[in-house]
């Protein structure tokens, strides 16, 4: 027997006689019953652990710049400025330095006249690569944007 843990409607999730399957926390159960005398031999029902969100495809400039700020990316002052006038924070231009020389003009405008920012562009991803962000550190900072 496996014990995976509780479900989000509190019943327990677990492989019993090679069968995953839910289980109602009833002690009359006789799968509970299982688990129960599993749970006597010291052993711990894992508590419920919620999906994370989805990640969004979009967000606003807004949100980006904020996220960046909070995540200590970029300087509050940078973020203000960015949203405000379009100047890009020094991190942003230090990402598009390291570009080909082909590519910059074409990161810079669309980096200085986005109103949206996707996590599926290409741009994305160089960029958390750049900071040492695994994707699913991206995904995160686009989840805290969407927040905000």
């Amino acid at each position: 027997m496996r014990v995976i843990g509780y479900t989000e409607d509190a019943n327990i999730w677990a492989e019993i006689e090679g069968r995953e399957m839910t289980v109602p926390d009833d002690p009359a159960n006789r799968h509970r019953q299982m688990i129960a005398e599993w749970e006597a031999a010291g052993n711990t029902i894992p508590a419920f652990v919620p999906p994370p969100l989805p990640v969004p495809e979009e967000i606003s400039d807004r949100q980006f710049f904020h996220a960046l700020a909070k995540a200590g990316l970029i300087t509050e002052a940078e973020a203000l400025a960015a949203v405000k006038t379009g100047d890009m924070p020094e991190a942003i231009n230090d990402f598009v330095n390291t570009l080909p020389e082909d590519d910059r003009f074409d990161a810079r405008m669309l980096l200085e006249g986005a109103t949206i920012f996707r996590r599926s562009h290409p741009l994305t991803a160089a960029f958390g690569a750049l900071y040492g962000m695994e994707p699913s550190d991206i995904d995160d900072l686009w989840r805290d944007a969407a927040s905000l």
